[in-house]
């Protein structure tokens, strides 16, 4: 049986147009991760809310923090243009709080899904990483009801709050106490104005 030489070529030619297509295909979604890893939350299964702590530990690394726009989660409902307002509710401490909005969400430890373990200098020094560089602490509080600091921060793309969760530890009584050495979860958010 004799195949047809133009045959052989038109099915080269298509395989490697293929081929070609999907790798811009690729390139192109590559890209768009890229511009939404400030908010892109990078899970490991959906269905157990499971996050790759890899994935943002590389983020803290390879960051440019010229790059950052500080912009806050949307809204997934009907109205795409309704952002996300968390309003926040705390101990005495914090009750007369500001709205905030989430931001850096891609770069952010949740305590309950996905802990961290640094040292409290080691949580500075990533939020000075993601931050402006010009920013200023200007006030710091501590819920204790979730063990937890808020520190706030002045500068001129806004103002910042970021929460760093504290670990536990057992004590020479076997107790389990509060580290406040150790950091297990970091959150960013954005004043809303």
């Amino acid at each position: 049986m004799k195949i047809n030489k133009k045959i052989i070529v038109a099915m080269c030619l298509v395989s490697i147009l293929s081929v070609g297509c999907g790798s811009i295909n690729e390139e192109n979604k590559s890209n768009e991760r890229v511009e939404n890893i400030e908010n892109h939350i990078p899970y490991i299964d959906k269905n157990n809310d499971e996050i790759d702590n890899s994935i943002i530990n590389e983020r803290y690394e390879n960051v440019k923090k010229e790059d950052l726009t500080y912009d806050t989660e949307e809204d997934d409902s009907k109205d795409n243009e309704k952002e996300v307002i968390t309003q926040v509710y705390f101990a005495d401490s914090t009750k007369n709080d500001i709205n905030y909005k989430k931001i850096l969400q891609g770069f952010s430890y949740a305590s309950e899904s996905n802990p961290c373990d640094l040292t409290y200098n080691q949580a500075i020094e990533l939020v000075k990483k993601l931050l402006p560089d010009d920013i200023k602490q200007v006030n710091s509080t501590v819920d204790e009801e979730v063990d937890k600091e808020y520190i706030y921060y002045e500068s001129s793309k806004g103002n910042f709050r970021v929460g760093l969760s504290y670990g536990y530890e057992f004590n020479d009584e076997n107790i389990e106490v509060v580290n406040k050495n150790k950091i297990v979860g970091i959150d960013y958010s954005k004043e809303v104005k």
